[in-house]
């Protein structure tokens, strides 16, 4: 690289001229110009290169333009902070990012994977400027600075329990709905409805159905309910699907490489050296059209490989965030068997990215904006069980991908801020944050500990099997026609939960009233919902119940979870694990009536004597719910905590504990994946999940891609080759995160240039052309020679004089102008055809005898996207991408 010269003028002049006369030749039509002229749009080129820029788009997104402006005419900036996603340029500090040799990024496209190096060395450059302000001036700044993402967390989690407020206070009354209404106040469930009267009470005010189409006898009555319960479910279901349906996105993405290419090599012209067709499948990515429902299934899957550094835009907008808030009321309160617990994870991440637009800290830099996204998964878990404790546990054990302590700590302010405000508003009227919280204070006796751990096997295994099947369910979803009709889908699936649950008693309850009731202690005033049995003869009938019950949620979770309507499965799986537990509870209930002076119910004597019973059958579906959940998910110490919140006990931790550790051997002895990573995988998304091990078979060489696109920075690369490389990196499946490295003559790495930079800096100078008043050919367009290194002067562009702003194409006259210009100025010009600014001169590299664990380090660590190879020598031999590395680790597990 060239040092800083003495006058900067006269040798960027002579640069100018000797770069000129080097290409004269070749550039004849070229250097006779005598002003910087425009071409037409590139989509109309004829000729050898008919590749375009605006054919490079592969989401329905609108590509970027300038460094933060959208190529479109859909440039409309909002008044407001919140509306405005991408405002102005991406990387600010442009001078400051090309002396740390990093490069200037550009907005990432969706479905890319972000660079967290660059963006680790963004902030602290932005640091580095912070605390040099001297001053008070300087220590006002640093206040500010530090407050913003305290800010954020209290907005966020505020407007989460807001958010919560709403839902659960419609959703009750739309779930009401479904029985009758109230005739005093058409705005009343029916317990507000029925406010001052006890469940055993008659309460005239409130008019069901039957009532309301005066049926006379009790068939009447049947009938009459089951048919408004199907319709009322039916419509509010089809509300719920419409909403769904029409905010989804079309999108186009790349198949990844197949397993059985990954020793082929991925360039055509590669292939045809050593022998493989142009035609083979394997080797050349095909686009996909899909259409993205953002605002189905619980969001958790997304938000995991999102704060993973996947980028996919829209799914954390304002947009989503409306539809699946309100189309989950319409969606839980129809008697599909779906919960809201998962999605309020989704809802509060997504408050949390619109809030970040208030402040460039984190909303121009992507890996700081999800250290707020991750302390955003604490409050929606809060408001979800009333747990902000077991948020904050849930948000590192299963949701997180860098979870500092700072982030810590911000969740937990986050989650405490959700659950005081929801509180406060106390959406059920009864002081509690959620409809299930329940209290126990009776101690357990020792010889429980073997049922509750039995009743950790089974409901474990329940969830596991569950879950299996469930994925199964949307494999053949995905594959068949039923995935073409997701509306007709989801009213089959409310037909067939109305005809199999509203006979049972039990089964046509809504899910939190049902957990609330199976989590409940029988009193001699409320049997929950004819759950309790006063005498040991009502228990076979109950177990009955149970057992039927047990199956259709079973059945029912299996095909309604990931249909296309808002809602997560936390809740179903939680009711499996409660009906198993609560099974369990009433056959040791029925034990120790039956056998009181057997050991070891003989301890059992004075309970008996005192209270009626031993055993509270409630307790061991809270054990269940637990270990069912764990045996859904694989989560295991935030499950336990937020059962204790739930119960606001701490008594039974020891039989909690080992439901859930037996729930997750059981499940884990079926499959390692929980729910979320085998819906990951389902979608594809590229997500390296650190707590996996692998015994890997291959080596370093064997994974990288040694006839990979290369750009040479000591000979002439004009657009039109550029453009061919990146239809190469295109057809490779390489185009939204993929890069190509920049080597000098003798084969060392130089640095590396991602596609998207690549493709921004080729837009620049096409839009420079569309904007002149002189016309140019598409040949002496594709024509013009792109640099890759940096100028004498090391300087960026700042300057809009139309002589200096393409290089080796400034005619004498203008260059005679520019030296009489003040100097100044002028060192702050660099070429349009000048790329160099977008290279990472410091790009990673690994060894060739460097082992399988140091590779995974340095992609799980630095959250790498990729890797260059280099020799024994220092030589480059190739790159190493993510996704490669995705597929080879896909094969690994398959095998």
């Amino acid at each position: 690289m060239p040092s800083v010269p003495q006058n900067p003028m006269s040798e960027r002049s002579s640069l100018l001229d000797r770069r000129k006369r080097n290409n004269r030749q070749q550039y004849s039509a070229l250097s006779d110009l005598h002003a910087i002229p425009s071409m037409p749009s590139v989509g109309n080129t004829q000729g050898h290169y008919t590749s375009a820029p605006t054919s490079f788009v592969t989401a329905s997104h609108n590509s970027l333009g300038s460094l933060g402006t959208r190529t479109s005419g859909n440039d409309n900036h909002h008044r407001f902070k919140l509306f405005n996603k991408r405002l102005g340029s991406y990387d600010e500090d442009r001078q400051a990012l090309i002396d740390e040799n990093t490069g200037v990024r550009v907005w990432y496209e969706s479905y890319s994977t972000i660079d967290w190096i660059h963006d680790r060395i963004k902030e602290n450059l932005r640091l580095r400027r912070l605390r040099s302000a001297p001053g008070l001036h300087g220590r006002w700044a640093k206040a500010k600075d530090a407050s913003q993402a305290w800010i954020l967390v209290i907005l966020t989690g505020a407007m989460v329990a807001f958010i919560a407020w709403f839902i659960d206070v419609i959703q009750e009354w739309l779930s009401d709905l479904k029985g009758g209404y109230c005739t005093t106040n058409w705005r009343h469930n029916s317990k507000f409805c029925c406010w001052n009267k006890e469940d055993y009470e008659a309460c005239p005010e409130w008019r069901s159905w039957p009532q309301v189409f005066k049926a006379t006898t009790e068939h009447e009555a049947y009938y009459i309910s089951m048919v408004m319960y199907t319709l009322v479910g039916l419509s509010l279901s089809l509300i719920a699907a419409l909403m769904v349906k029409y905010s989804a996105e079309t999108v186009v993405i790349r198949t990844p490489p197949t397993h059985t290419s990954l020793l082929k090599p991925t360039s055509p012209a590669a292939g045809k050296d050593h022998g493989f067709d142009d035609n083979d499948d394997d080797t050349i990515s095909k686009p996909q059209t899909k259409v993205a429902y953002y605002s189905a299934g619980s969001g958790i899957p997304e938000v995991k490989v999102i704060l993973a550094g996947f980028v996919i835009k829209g799914f954390l907008g304002i947009k989503t965030l409306f539809v699946k808030s309100i189309g989950m009321i319409f969606s839980t309160s129809s008697g599909l068997n779906c919960g809201k617990e998962g999605p309020f994870v989704h809802l509060a991440c997504s408050a949390a990215n619109i809030f970040c637009r208030l402040f460039d800290k984190f909303n121009k830099n992507e890996s700081k904006r999800r250290e707020i996204l991750s302390a955003s998964a604490a409050a929606g878990v809060a408001v979800a069980f009333g747990a902000p404790i077991g948020g904050v546990l849930f948000s590192l054990e299963e949701v997180s991908y860098y979870f500092p302590i700072k982030t810590m700590i911000r969740s937990y302010c986050c989650a405490m801020v959700a659950a005081m405000v929801l509180k406060i508003t106390d959406p059920f009227g009864t002081g509690k944050i959620v409809l299930f919280q329940v209290h126990y204070d009776k101690e357990y006796h020792l010889f429980e500990l073997v049922p509750f751990l039995i009743c950790g096997a089974f409901a474990g295994f329940f969830g596991a099997m569950t879950s299996y099947f469930n994925i199964k369910y949307q494999h053949m979803r995905k594959s068949t026609f039923i995935g073409n009709y997701p509306v007709v889908e989801v009213l089959c699936i409310m037909i067939v939960t109305a005809l199999v649950s509203f006979w049972n008693p039990f089964a046509r309850l809504g899910l939190s009233e049902f957990a609330l009731n199976l989590f409940s202690e029988c009193s001699p005033t409320n049997d929950n919902a004819g759950l309790c049995a006063t005498t040991t003869l009502e228990i076979p009938r109950l177990l009955y119940l149970l057992l039927t019950t047990l199956v259709i949620k079973m059945l029912l979770t299996m095909i309604t979870f990931g249909c296309r309507v808002p809602g997560g499965i936390f809740l179903p799986s939680l009711i499996i694990g409660a009906v198993t537990g609560r099974i369990i509870g009433l056959l040791m209930q029925y034990l120790t009536l039956t056998y009181p002076d057997i050991w070891p119910f003989d301890v059992c004597a004075d309970d008996i004597a005192n209270h009626g019973k031993c055993i509270i059958p409630g307790v061991y579906a809270m054990v269940g719910a637990a270990a069912s959940l764990a045996g859904v998910t694989r989560t295991t110490v935030s499950l336990v905590v937020i059962m204790f919140e739930l119960t606001y006990s701490l008594t039974y931790t020891v039989p909690i504990m080992l439901a859930v550790m037996m729930a997750k051997w059981i499940a884990d002895a079926m499959f390692i994946e929980g729910i979320y990573d085998l819906l990951i995988d389902l979608q594809l998304y590229p997500y390296l999940d650190a707590r996996k091990e692998y015994a890997h078979t291959l080596s370093v060489p064997d994974l990288t891609e040694k006839k990979h696109s290369i750009i040479h920075a000591d000979h002439i690369n004009t657009v039109g080759k550029l453009y061919e490389k990146i239809d190469e990196m295109d057809a490779m499946g390489y185009r939204e995160d993929g890069g190509i490295p920049i080597l000098n003559d003798g084969g060392y790495l130089e640095g590396y240039i991602a596609t998207s930079e690549l493709s921004h800096a080729l837009e620049q100078l096409q839009r420079h052309f569309e904007k002149s008043p002189y016309p140019i050919t598409d040949e002496e367009y594709y024509a013009i020679p792109c640099y890759f290194r940096h100028n004498a002067q090391g300087v960026l562009i700042e300057s809009d004089d139309v002589c200096s702003s393409i290089l080796c194409l400034v005619p004498s006259d203008c260059t005679s102008r520019a030296v009489a210009e003040d100097e100044e100025d002028r060192r702050h010009s660099v070429p349009l055809n000048d790329f160099s600014l977008y290279v990472d001169q410091a790009p990673l590299t690994i060894n060739q005898n460097a082992s399988m664990e140091l590779l995974m380090e340095m992609f799980i660590k630095l959250g790498a996207r990729y890797v260059c190879l280099t020799g024994i020598n220092g030589q480059y031999l190739g790159v190493i991408h993510k996704r490669t590395l995705l597929a080879y680790l896909k094969e690994l597990e398959d095998n």
